[in-house]
Parts: structure tokens; C-alpha cells; sequence
């Protein structure tokens, strides 16, 4: 049963993650904030901070939703950011961000191939993450575990840590 959860579990980051091909458009140096700035007020203000990772390889890709429909479906990500990796821990945040719920799902790209890669047992082998640093018992978390909500003209910060099998 326990091996049955882990590959389901895998087959859904694996689905999840693999259709995010777009390329970087984001700045390259991940120490830096990250400034969204899509509308001509800022609203509010999305601070991530990831913990974790093992090393500088490749990018962290990162995808925001802003609604339980959405969530976890990378082609109706509401944003969406791909940084070049630094060992240890990436800040960046997200501007002008309208008040509402949000979730998001983020995950070290080690080798840059645009997917969540899982070794022989269908296990991923890089590092992934909920907001809420949230983890579903037997698959993903689910909405109601990485919901979150940004009220009008502030800044929220989200925390979370890799996790890695």
C-alpha cells in the first residue's frame, strides 16, 4: 500500500509539474527579489522564502494559482517564475498581486529538463513544495491545506522546505 501511494503520489507531481516548459523570463540571480509589477498600482505582495536545497544546479520553478480549479494545474498557473538555483535558500516575491486566495507549488529543477524527475520507483529525486509547507497523507496536499489568503494592499510571506524521498 505504501509503495502504491508513493508512485501515485509521484505520478501526480510528475503530471503536475512536467507541462511547465516556458522558459526563464525572470531574473537570473535568485538572491534578488523578484519584482511582478503587471499592474500600474501595487496591491499586495507575495514573499516566498525556500529552504532545502541541495545545491546551485539548474532553476526553481514556481507556480502560483489563484483558484481551488486551478491549483496544481501548471497550464492555468496565474503566475509563474523560473530562477537560477542557489545552495541552501531562494527569496523572491511577487508585486501587485489583487487581494483573494491563493495556493502555489514550487520545485528544484536540477538539471533544467522543465521536469520533476523520479528515479526507477517512480520517487522524485528533486526537491518539491506547498504553500503552507503543507503534504497530503497519501498524494498531494489538498486545497484546503495550501489555501491562503492575501488581503488587499499587504505583504504576506510563505515559508516552506523542500522536500525530498
Amino acid at each position: 500500500m505504501r509503495n502504491l501511494f508513493k508512485i501515485s503520489f509521484c505520478l501526480f507531481l510528475l503530471i503536475s509539474f512536467s507541462s511547465c516548459k516556458k522558459k526563464n523570463t525572470s531574473p537570473q540571480n535568485s538572491n534578488q527579489i523578484v519584482n511582478d509589477t503587471t499592474s500600474s498600482s501595487v496591491l499586495s505582495k507575495l514573499v516566498v522564502n525556500v529552504s532545502g536545497m541541495k545545491n546551485a544546479n539548474g532553476k526553481v520553478n514556481f507556480a502560483l494559482y489563484n483558484t481551488e480549479s486551478s491549483f496544481n494545474q501548471p497550464n492555468q498557473a496565474f503566475k509563474e517564475l523560473f530562477l537560477n538555483a542557489v545552495a541552501n535558500n531562494i527569496s523572491f516575491s511577487i508585486d501587485s498581486l489583487p487581494a483573494g486566495e491563493y495556493s502555489f507549488g514550487v520545485f528544484h529543477d536540477e538539471n533544467n529538463n522543465s521536469e520533476i524527475d523520479q528515479n526507477w520507483l517512480g520517487i522524485p529525486t528533486e526537491g518539491f513544495a506547498f504553500s503552507n509547507d503543507a503534504m497530503g497523507s497519501f498524494g498531494p496536499p489538498s486545497y484546503s491545506q495550501v489555501k491562503f489568503t492575501i488581503p488587499e494592499k499587504a505583504v504576506v510571506t510563505q515559508t516552506v522546505s523542500l522536500n525530498f524521498y
